[in-house]
Order: structure tokens, then sequence, then C-alpha cells
């Protein structure tokens, strides 16, 4: 557990010290695509009073929430990390070491976590301050701490879907499109650009067979007080099927690749 500790401790510092231009950058790409979110849809409630079901301060809410809670969950491109490993042949430095390869990455991104976490709440705190008067936020002790489980386990289930999408790398040498392809596909039923009601029911019952809507649409819901302390808590076990059945996966790919894998970069 003390080597996992390091590299958590050891990314954290390379990303706050040596990548922190980049992260600069990237912080200033999600401020405008969050600043453009706002302006569109203040456009769509300038002649109207309500948009499927929402008021202005909801959807509102919901864009800012759900933005929040969207990039504090985030892997930030593991995917990509996993299938270069593999493709380079690092994958062999762990093969041969007494160091478990998903603990380490695991580990590693949560150090670059605690580097979003600070630019992600600085960044949420000017937003919130800005439009704290038109802001629709309903929690309660209960669903704070729903939200909280909920948070966690839309991080892993989004870890563990980054690192079934890297371990492709084991039978591809490129992934890069594919990751891009499956993460707006993601992005979409997980009702980042809308909500998933504010469409036909339908296409919200479709999402609902997948787990990314409970990583992003279900906690909106709950901060907007939308949904029932038992609606949350159903949503709350739905998260727990889908990690343990995307664990399942990624130990029976993790099996089948090692199986495939050739050190081509070695």
């Amino acid at each position: 557990m003390k080597k996992y500790l390091v590299v958590i401790k050891n990314e954290f510092i390379k990303e706050f010290l040596v990548y922190r231009y980049f992260i600069i950058s990237y912080a200033g790409g999600n401020f405008l695509e969050l600043a453009s979110q706002i302006i569109v849809w203040t456009a769509i409630f300038k002649n109207v009073d309500i948009v499927s079901g929402y008021h202005y301060s909801e959807m509102l809410s919901y864009i800012i929430i759900g933005w929040i809670f969207r990039f504090l969950t985030t892997n930030y491109e593991y995917e990509i990390i996993i299938a270069k490993d593999i493709k380079l042949g690092r994958l062999s430095n762990f093969i041969v070491k007494p160091i478990d390869y998903l603990k380490y990455i695991f580990a590693h991104s949560l150090g670059r976590l605690i580097v979003a976490f600070f630019v992600v709440v600085f960044q949420a705190l000017i937003w919130i301050i800005f439009f704290h008067d038109k802001l629709s936020i309903n929690i309660n002790v209960t669903t704070f701490i729903i939200l909280c489980f909920m948070f966690v386990l839309s991080y892993i289930i989004k870890f563990f879907i980054a690192t079934l999408i890297g371990f492709i790398g084991f039978w591809t040498t490129e992934v890069y499109g594919l990751s891009n392809a499956i993460n707006i596909f993601i992005k979409i039923l997980s009702g980042a650009y809308f909500p998933l009601n504010a469409i036909s029911g339908a296409f919200s019952s479709i999402a609902l067979f997948f787990p990314f809507a409970y990583t992003l649409f279900y906690p909106i819901q709950i901060f907007l007080g939308r949904i029932s302390n038992f609606e949350a808590m159903k949503a709350l076990g739905i998260m727990i099927v889908w990690a343990f059945v995307l664990w399942f996966l990624v130990l029976l790919l993790w099996e089948k690749g090692l199986k495939k894998y050739e050190s081509a970069g070695i």
C-alpha cells in the first residue's frame, strides 16, 4: 500500500510543478466550454420560462453542477496512457516487478485527480459566486451522503471504462480515434450536453441501460431535488452493480490481453 501512496504523491507533484502550464491551458478550455453552454442556454430561455420542464435556474444549476461533477470524476485520457504502455512495451516493467499494474495506474490517476480537484474547485467558486442568486440546489444530509458515494462510484466506473478502452491496445496499436468516439457517446448518454429527460422518453430509457447516466444525470437530479431519496438509493445500487460488472470485465480483458501481449516496444 505504501508504494502506491508514493505513486499518488509523485504524480501530484509532477502534475503541479512540471505540467502547470498544461494545467492552466486545460483549465482555460474547460472554463470556455462551460461559458459557451451557459450562453447557449441563456439564449434559449430568453423568450421562454420553461424548457422541457426546467426553469432557467434549474437548467443553469444543471449545467454548472454537472460540469463540476463531470470534471471531478474524469480520468483524463487514461485509456491513452494504458494503450501507450502496452504499445511501447512499458507494461513489461510492471510484469517483472512486484507491483500490480492496475493498482499502479489507479494510484497514478488519483494523484492527477488531486490536482484537478483544486483547479476545478477554484473555477467552480467563480461560477457559483457569480450565479449564486440564480442557482437552484436542494440537498440534505441524506442526499449529501448519497452524493458522496455516487462521486466515488462515478470515478471508479469511469476509470474502469477507460481501462477497458486502454486494454484494446493489446489487439491494436491505436485507440485514440476509438477513444474519442466512445467518450463522445458517453457524454451524450450521461447527460453532459443536455438533461436526458429533456428529450424523448425512448432516448432516456435507452440511456438508463448503460452506467453513464448514473455518473452524471442522476447526481445532478439529486442536487436539484427532482428525485426522491428512494430513487437516489436505487440509482446508487445500480452503480454498485455496474462497478462490479466493469471490474470483472477489466480482470477478464487483463488476463486475455496478457496472453496476447508481445512487449512490442522493447
